[in-house]
């Protein structure tokens, strides 16, 4: 459907006027953004917006009291309280009918969608927070830096409120302390922002600063271990008011949250990192992985790159941004059903894995006692293998199968080949699987383990693309033979038959 931007519309949220406004298919999964202190909606800019929607989101921007077209009161007396702030993001839902929400914030706004997850669980479907802090002032924390607080302490005198330019001016120079220093400052982006909530919002005064002003909050830092949404936090490593270790605490502090760290970044989402934060929301608000995964193949495919999405997918997982769909806890079952009934013994032995992922299936041959290699055409995802077996065996390695070292010909008594096959388009497999039987050594054994397929005919879809009885033969080439082909029904139903093949190079 075509993405859309609706036309901004006032509702009565928590008892008060809210101004909202919506880009997309409200059939799609809702994300509901959270802007910063002092900001109205105009600091999510349209553009961010409509990528979001365009990812298959329906995008909920909204603007605080005191900014934009929503309820203000007069400056220095706002008529609200923080608890009230975060009361209005769940009103915006509920005005506009939704039951839960992707829920995004950025500064105060972070604050405002983590007390929301911890005060009214059952909206949240999960949390982006982007540049924020739960332990502002806590002493475990680094405070703000000398630069910010010395703007702090010695502000610009404030403008003619009625003087729209110099009102502009003041807002585009009370940004620049929050960016990043090592990259030069956008002040027209800025100034472009800006002016559009200059010319939307009521009494400019008052949006500068009642936010401030507004008791209670308390703090929460103690209760973010009972944060249960699927979690990701964004934070610049130049963050000025909430260094980086603040991100990181979050991230840490949340059960199962994920750090996206933006490099040459302040207190600030300019334009230049949209993409990796667009990345990080449609990823924790994804309903299903395999489906991510299965769109990066197919792009790769269709670019002519069809092994590129491996790295793809594995650095999106190093960066935090997404889960690998094939992540387990232990190795795959087929595998360890096999050596179990064959009482597989490594003790003396070398073993290799092709395509080794997140390493669960190296390590449990290390754990036999092989010699193990453990290797995979991406480098992020030996990268994560390493570190989640910091004192593992397993050698772990960079190679492509279709390349490998040349000391790996014919070396490995084990050779254990699971889905990559399966993966890779037809006009590919028979030399993936011929160089994959390359490196069974004589009176070894290659055991190959992947999806099944009953007609001969490649299926449209994919990859992965699973593989009719005949492509199985495929490793039996250069020497190797077929010891035997079982059909196998995987552990898990949702899998369906599988292909389990024995092949062995006669010595």
């Amino acid at each position: 459907m075509e993405v859309h931007v609706s036309d901004e519309q006032v509702v009565l949220a928590n008892g008060v006027d809210i101004c909202v406004d919506t880009f997309g298919d409200p059939d799609n999964p809702t994300v509901l953004l959270i802007a910063g202190m002092t900001s109205s909606m105009d600091w999510w800019e349209p553009e961010f917006c409509r990528r979001l929607a365009a990812a298959g989101r329906f995008v909920i921007r909204y603007d605080h009291r005191d900014t934009g077209r929503s309820v203000s009161y007069p400056p220095g007396s706002p008529g609200y309280s923080a608890d009230d702030l975060v009361a209005d993001a769940a009103g915006v839902l509920e005005a506009l009918q939704c039951p839960s929400a992707h829920v995004v914030g950025i500064s105060m706004g972070g604050a405002l969608a983590q007390v929301l997850a911890l005060s009214r669980p059952e909206l949240v479907d999960s949390l982006t927070l982007i540049s924020t802090s739960a332990g502002a002032g806590d002493a475990d924390l680094p405070p703000i830096s000398p630069e910010l607080r010395d703007s702090f302490d010695n502000p610009p005198p404030e403008p003619d409120f009625t003087d729209r330019d110099a009102v502009v001016d003041y807002i585009v120079e009370s940004c620049r302390p929050y960016a990043a220093r090592s990259v030069p400052f956008d002040d027209e982006a800025i100034r472009v922002v800006a002016g559009r909530a200059v010319d939307r919002t009521s009494s400019i005064s008052s949006s500068l600063t009642n936010h401030g002003l507004a008791e209670g909050g308390g703090s929460w830092r103690h209760r973010l271990g009972e944060i249960t949404a699927p979690t990701v936090v964004i934070h610049g490593d130049e963050d000025p008011l909430f260094p980086l270790q603040h991100g990181a605490t979050l991230a840490r502090e949340i059960h199962g949250a994920a750090l996206v760290t933006l490099a040459h970044t302040g207190h600030e989402l300019p334009q230049r990192v949209w993409d990796d934060v667009l990345a990080a929301i449609t990823t924790v608000s994804s309903p299903n992985w395999p489906q991510r995964a299965d769109l990066l193949a197919a792009n790769a495919v269709a670019a002519g790159e069809p092994t590129a999405w491996f790295e793809r997918l594995y650095a999106s997982a190093l960066r935090g941004q997404s889960a690998v769909p094939w992540d387990r806890d232990a190795a795959n079952p087929l595998l360890t059903e096999w050596t179990a009934a064959k009482g597989v013994n490594g003790a003396g032995r070398r073993a290799v894995v092709v395509g080794c992922g997140l390493g669960m299936e190296a390590e449990h041959l290390a754990a036999l006692g092989f010699d193990t290699v453990g290797f995979d055409i991406s480098d992020s995802a030996v990268s994560i293998a390493r570190s989640r077996h910091p004192d593992s065996p397993v050698h772990y390695r960079q190679a492509d199968a279709l390349d490998q070292p040349a000391e790996w010909r014919r070396a490995f008594d084990l050779v254990v080949e699971i889905y990559t096959v399966q993966a890779l388009p037809l006009r590919l497999r028979r030399d993936i699987a011929a160089a994959i039987g390359g490196l069974l050594a004589p009176g070894g054994t290659l055991i190959a383990i992947q999806a099944a397929r009953e007609n001969i005919e490649e299926p449209a879809d994919g990859p992965p693309w699973p593989l009719h009885r005949s492509e199985v033969d495929d490793f039996a080439v250069d020497g190797v033979e077929t010891v035997r082909i079982e059909a196998v029904q995987s552990p898990s139903a949702s899998f369906g038959p599988h292909w389990r093949a024995e092949f062995t190079r006669p010595e």
